[in-house]
């Protein structure tokens, strides 16, 4: 997998898409991140990619968690964006669990975008993309997994199209919801100070999507090859699960992949995909922890003495009773 190309001066190629910054009202999760996690643990997010990964999943799914949506709308005016666009956040349902529902309006089209690959929006180049990178508010961490993403998504798509990285100009990540929902998701991974993260086995579904250049099986060829290295499962389902974007953002800001890690689990998040599944929640899990080293843990505390604690007659299996 390609390596994040370094850092580059923004001035080197002016960013040709601009953003108009119009009030969203923002949809938080039941449970908000927790500022007051321990100074000696490390904040890690597991995705739980169960019904596949896009872009605006994974944002979607943080704004869940406590994510400032408005916050993260009023950085990319720094990009002069030359197509205007608003976030638009809704709480919805897939199978009955709610999550967040994040679209990418534009004027060009002011409807949701379908995970699809036939999008007729200006195309960027690679150089284009990474100096708007540079002119967002990034932390050097995040600023590190931006170039990752992007340089990652532009080497597939370059492999694809068997021409140089530096020559490829984007049929997905030239659009600006895409730039929006990979450059966005950084942004907030870096709000809520995420150290680490990982991901569990990514669905592998079968059929095709239609892509600019005709129908092509799925994942797509760029998704495929984002996804080397990556577990993946087989499941019985058809269409597209997982969009370069998607593959884009767990191939460049995952440290491993496989069950979450053993952490104390604060908080529980939900990004909602376009399409309804009667049989499968379209949705995308985060899970967000605290991982502590060995050695941290601190002493076990006592139970207190008028604890309800009372053993259980031998032989008894331990229960968990849950009053409707």
């Amino acid at each position: 997998m390609a390596t994040a190309a370094g850092s580059r001066d923004a001035n080197d190629i002016g960013p040709s898409l601009t953003s108009t910054a119009v009030p969203v009202v923002p949809v938080r999760g039941r449970h908000r991140y927790d500022a007051s996690m321990s100074d000696h643990a490390k904040r890690h997010l597991h995705l739980d990619p169960f019904s596949g990964i896009a872009g605006d999943m994974l944002l979607g799914a943080l704004i869940d968690l406590g994510a400032d949506a408005d916050a993260i709308q009023n950085e990319f005016q720094r990009l002069d964006l030359t197509e205007p666009f608003t976030l638009s956040i809704d709480r919805v349902q897939r199978c009955g669990v709610g999550g967040v529902d994040l679209k990418v309006r534009t004027q060009s089209r002011d409807h949701g975008h379908p995970h699809t690959h036939d999008r007729h929006h200006h195309h960027v180049g690679y150089r284009e993309i990474m100096a708007m990178a540079e002119r967002i508010d990034f932390d050097d961490r995040s600023r590190k997994r931006a170039n990752r993403v992007v340089t990652l998504l532009a080497d597939a798509e370059a492999r694809v199209h068997a021409v140089d990285l530096e020559k490829i100009h984007f049929h997905e990540v030239g659009a600006v919801d895409s730039i929006v929902d990979m450059l966005g998701s950084v942004l907030a991974l870096q709000q809520l100070d995420i150290d680490t993260l990982s991901c569990g086995p990514v669905p592998w579904p079968r059929g095709y999507v239609k892509c600019a250049h005709g129908l092509m099986p799925v994942p797509a060829p760029a998704t495929a090859y984002l996804l080397e290295h990556v577990p993946t499962v087989g499941v019985d389902r058809t269409g597209e699960l997982v969009t370069p974007t998607g593959a884009a953002l767990i191939a460049g800001l995952c440290d491993s992949f496989g069950p979450p890690p053993a952490m104390t689990l604060r908080s529980v998040g939900y990004g909602a995909g376009d399409r309804d599944d009667p049989e499968v929640p379209n949705l995308l899990r985060v899970l967000l922890g605290e991982t502590l080293a060995p050695g941290d843990l601190g002493p076990l505390r006592p139970v207190p003495a008028d604890a309800n604690t009372a053993p259980l007659p031998t032989g008894t299996p331990a229960q968990t009773h849950v009053q409707a």
